[in-house]
């Protein structure tokens, strides 16, 4: 509500930043009723919204249960990125604004035997994040690239983007590059 709210006042300014940094999808897996009726698994057993970093362990229906919750989650998250790519659609922002979209990583629900995150060995499902990104400077959409890009390029990308320089010290790169490559179209 926040952000919509942001955009709602700056979406005709120039040179801003919104920053989006929502804790959830994140355990505890809570989630309002609207969502949680959306995954329905008749689960009667102890409130299982927590995995613990650990093995596998707990019966087949609270395992169901916890993901149902997770999916419940994730559906909230992502009607609430809906909502803010609609106001760039509503406000035309797309010519001008660059998106990224990110996580830090990812969670194990039970792939491999395992719940959660940080605990070797480090799955593809925790470290092979998505990335989403969007830059009007190029215009280029639904391609994939096959580039190794992290976390630390981000903020290289975006000063890049306000034109700015980068400091001296700065370890990250601007992806700028990388972005107007065309390599593989989905």
């Amino acid at each position: 509500d926040l952000a919509d709210e942001f955009l709602q006042t700056n979406h005709d300014a120039d040179s801003w930043l919104l920053h989006v940094e929502p804790f959830d999808p994140h355990e505890p897996f809570f989630v309002p009723e609207e969502y949680q009726a959306l995954y329905p698994d008749g689960y009667d057993g102890p409130p299982f919204d927590w995995p613990p970093y650990d093995h596998v362990t707990e019966p087949l229906a609270a395992a169901a249960h916890c993901k149902g919750q997770y999916a419940a989650l994730l559906t909230m998250c992502d009607r609430y990125l809906g909502r803010l790519l609609d106001r760039m659609d509503e406000w035309d922002m797309w010519k001008d604004t660059m998106l990224i979209v990110t996580t830090d990583h990812g969670f194990l629900l039970g792939e491999h035997g395992w719940w959660a995150k940080n605990r070797p060995p480090f799955y593809e499902e925790l470290s092979h994040i998505p990335l989403f990104i969007w830059d009007p400077r190029s215009g280029l959409a639904g391609q994939r690239r096959q580039a190794l890009v992290q976390t630390i390029d981000l903020p290289a990308t975006l000063l890049g983007y306000f034109g700015l320089p980068l400091p001296a010290d700065m370890q990250g790169h601007d992806l700028r590059p990388v972005l107007e490559l065309s390599l593989i179209h989905i």
